[in-house]
This record gives structure tokens, sequence and C-alpha cells, in this order.
């Protein structure tokens, strides 16, 4: 019975080490995901010449379908913002925005920088002309593109470290308590 519950035990720490790596792959997927709604949102904006709110909806609807976890939230956020925008139409977008933003679930696999930039998104969005929307785009894709440079850098590395992190502490309990 005691080796039985020394084995769920290294077996916990080895599924801990393999979980947290996966957390990195979940946030270079929402990453890319969103690269994808901005530029999807910048083509409706500049060359279908919808308004934000149909865009917003466009968008949303096309990215909430199919998809499971996680990377349902994005497309569920434009639909939240577009739905406010029309209940609230002398609300400020950047104001319904950022309470949106706030709305994600706690586990949501995005550094606060990343967090940061989606919010920023948001800032010059809803008031602006479409060149100056245009180039809010671009600057969100800019450096969406720089965070999953960095993080496609990073993720080989820290997943290989997690997962022998877990299993060496594994094995480290067996051989400890055995």
């Amino acid at each position: 019975m005691r080796y039985l519950g020394l084995l769920i035990m290294a077996s916990a720490c080895i599924g801990a080490g393999f979980l947290a790596a996966e957390s990195w792959r979940e946030r270079l997927e929402i990453l890319k995901l969103l690269r994808q709604m901005a530029y999807h949102l910048k083509g409706r904006i500049l060359y279908a010449n919808e308004t934000l709110p149909e865009a917003l909806f466009e968008v949303g609807e096309r990215f909430s379908k199919d998809r499971t976890g996680m990377c349902l939230e994005p497309g569920r956020l434009f639909l939240r913002v577009r739905k406010r925008m029309e209940k609230e139409r002398e609300a400020p977008f950047f104001i319904l925005w950022k309470e949106e933003i706030k709305k994600l679930p706690a586990d949501f696999p995005m550094n606060p920088a990343d967090l940061q930039a989606l919010l920023s998104l948001g800032e010059n969005l809803g008031y602006a002309d479409r060149g100056m929307q245009e180039r809010t785009l671009l600057f969100y894709l800019e450096q969406t593109e720089d965070s999953i440079r960095q993080l496609k850098k990073e993720l080989e590395e820290r997943t290989k470290l997690y997962r022998c992190l877990g299993m060496a502490a594994g094995l480290f309990l067996l051989v400890a308590l055995a």
C-alpha cells in the first residue's frame, strides 16, 4: 500500500511538470489566435467598410465556432464588447473594452504584458478614424508578433525543463520516501 501511495505521488509530480509545460503551449496558441483575429478585424474595418460593432461581431462569431476551452474566450470577448456597445451607446469603447478584458477567466493563459497590449488595442480603436484604427491594429499586431517570436524561443527550453523537473521530483520522492 505504501508503494502504491509513492507511485501516485511520483505520478502527480510528473503530471504537474507536463501541465506546467502545456500552459506555455496554450499561451502561444492564444497569442496566435489573437493575432489572427486582429488581422480579420483589420480587414473587416478597412476593406469591408464595416463599423467597429459589426466587425467585432463578425470576427467574434467566426472565432467562437468550433473552439473549446480557453481558445473560445477571445471570440467571446469580441462578442461581449459588441453587445455592450449596442446597449451602452454613450459609454466610451475603451471603458467597455477594459471592463470586458477584466472579465477574462483568472487562469486565462496570458502574462501581464500580453494583457497590457490587448488593453492598449482598445485605447485608440473605438474613437479614431479608419487610418488611426489601422495603425492601432498594426501596432498591436507588431507587439503580438514580438511576443510570439519570444515565446517560441522559450517554449522548447521551458517545456523540456518543466517535464524534466516533474520527473526528477517524482523520482526524488520515490527514492527519498521508499
